[in-house]
């Protein structure tokens, strides 16, 4: 596909120049921390004794030994301060005939390779421990510790993480949302990458979410009667929150016998409903589309799920764009990991096979979706009265930018779930060149830091928390930029739906 499109963008095109258009964040809270992981490693099994892991220790420079056992699963970590606490300072002589598994921390706190930077700060302050093995398919990858993290010299994230580990009540949890708004206005105002302001807020909501349901499941009266997960969906699935999103969450249960659906369904009915009432509380308004675990449309087994799968792929619907973010814009939030990817594998797997859906959601976005520029490269805007002269530039760009990534990533097999890893992914496919993806990523950080702006200027200055913005009161240059970041996405429509002209149904 790239060496049929070659190239979408024009010399000096000024969304090419992506180093003026926005500062490097102060903080990388999206970052993996397999891209920071020490795969330096030295794994010792549990019978293993203290000398000679000590030894190791002091050999290699390191400060901390993860033990695993015969199949190289971590089983405990031992730290120099392990070493030094349980070992030297234990009694009068030193006991270096100890076993690992004396000394060592059983069944240590873990990340995956895929966790954020920002999960790993959460990890170390909600547990109070200084390092973290990195796991994938219960091997060790690599480790990560606070001292190396440190080094980062950011106190911001500290702040937060600090403010979210110590609230307990709703409250606390709303005041941490509020104080979020000046902070994007500081933020946007200093022309900070909109893509890390968002993925500060992102992960914020989705760790008060997360804490607000592990709390309400450990109110329950009894423990919950099957193995389960929660995911959220659309923006809180692409980790691609504005200010102010609202709910959208759905429930997983094993499979279980006939006979038990009014005890499961009546205790997992009954989380959702107080989860959700706390999320409301908290600021997160109840989706308007009812997309929350309290309806039973999306509180079901998973054997349901996948016929849910089946009927969104095989029977045609007003609904096919909403279904289709519903299923491929989700993340687990929290519960067992295996019901969540074989939820996610069913629906690849049921995609494959069913092209049509595909073309039906595209021709949905192809007829209702224009950039807001007229023929002479001018703004289109509202008519109204109420927000004359004004774009929403979610509904009006934002959103097609979206779309048009997810629906191209979606043909191509794609799994990433934000935006830009979207994109990145196409890339790397050959689906679209290298330089044509910049100028996307580019039109994205220009609308995303125009929508978020509006946003927060309408709710301090008009008590409004819609996206509607007046295009003339920007200076000359940033009409211009957004008028070619407008510009882009339309060249992205006309990309997908040249890729769409060679599908064969």
């Amino acid at each position: 596909m790239a060496d049929k499109t070659e190239h979408l963008i024009e010399e000096n095109n000024i969304l090419q120049e992506s180093s003026v258009l926005f500062k490097i964040s102060s903080f990388s809270y999206s970052e993996n921390i397999g891209h920071l992981m020490n795969r330096d490693l030295f794994l010792c099994s549990p019978e293993d004794n203290v000398q000679f892991v000590a030894k190791e220790m002091a050999g290699r420079g390191i400060s901390s030994v993860i033990a695993t056992d015969s199949e190289g699963a971590p089983v405990g970590i031992v730290t120099e301060r392990d070493m030094v606490r349980k070992v030297v300072a234990d009694g009068e002589v030193c006991d270096i005939g100890k076993k690992i598994s004396e000394i060592m921390t059983s069944d240590p706190v873990c990340l995956s390779p895929a966790d954020s930077l920002f999960d790993a700060l959460y990890a170390f302050s909600s547990n109070n421990i200084k390092h973290l093995p990195v796991v994938r398919d219960s091997k060790v990858l690599g480790i990560v510790s606070l001292r190396q993290i440190m080094k980062l010299r950011y106190s911001e994230p500290f702040v937060l993480i600090g403010e979210l580990e110590q609230a307990r009540s709703l409250a606390e949890y709303k005041k941490i949302r509020e104080d979020l708004i000046d902070l994007v206005h500081e933020k946007l105002s200093s022309r900070v990458d909109p893509v890390d302001v968002v993925n500060m807020l992102s992960l914020i909501n989705f760790h008060i979410h997360k804490k607000l349901l592990i709390s309400v499941i450990d109110e329950q009266k009894s423990r919950p009667p099957v193995d389960y997960c929660f995911f959220v969906t659309g923006s809180h699935g692409r980790r691609e929150n504005l200010l102010f999103p609202d709910q959208d969450f759905c429930v997983i249960t094993e499979d279980y016998d006939e006979s038990r659906r009014q005890e499961i369904d009546t205790y997992f009915e009954k989380v959702s409903q107080e989860f959700s009432t706390a999320l409301n509380d908290v600021g997160f308004d109840f989706c308007p589309g009812n997309v929350m675990g309290q309806n039973p449309e999306w509180r079901k087994p998973l054997s349901q799920w996948k016929r849910f799968i089946w009927e969104v792929f095989n029977r045609e619907g007003p609904y096919t764009i909403r279904y289709m973010t519903l299923i491929f814009d989700s993340a687990l939030l929290y519960g067992n990991e295996m019901l969540f990817s074989q939820y996610v594998d069913h629906a690849f797997d049921g995609l494959s096979k069913n092209n049509n859906v595909l073309r039906q959601m595209h021709d949905e976005e192809a007829g209702r979706h224009k950039v807001p520029l007229g023929i002479f490269h001018t703004f289109v805007t509202e008519k109204d009265k109420e927000h004359k002269k004004e774009i929403d530039m979610k509904k009006s760009g934002l959103i097609f930018l979206i779309e048009s990534a997810r629906i191209l990533a979606l043909k191509h097999g794609i799994r990433e779930t934000s935006t830009l890893a979207r994109l990145k992914a196409l890339v790397r496919k050959a689906v679209i060149h290298s330089d044509d993806s910049e100028y996307f990523e580019n039109a994205y950080r220009v609308i995303l830091h125009h929508t978020l702006m509006a946003q927060t200027d309408n709710y301090l200055h008009k008590g409004t928390a819609d996206y509607y913005l007046n295009p003339y009161e920007l200076s000359e240059r940033s009409q211009e930029m957004l008028k070619q970041a407008f510009k882009a996405i339309s060249r992205l429509q006309e990309l997908v739906g040249s890729d769409f002209g060679e599908l064969i149904l």
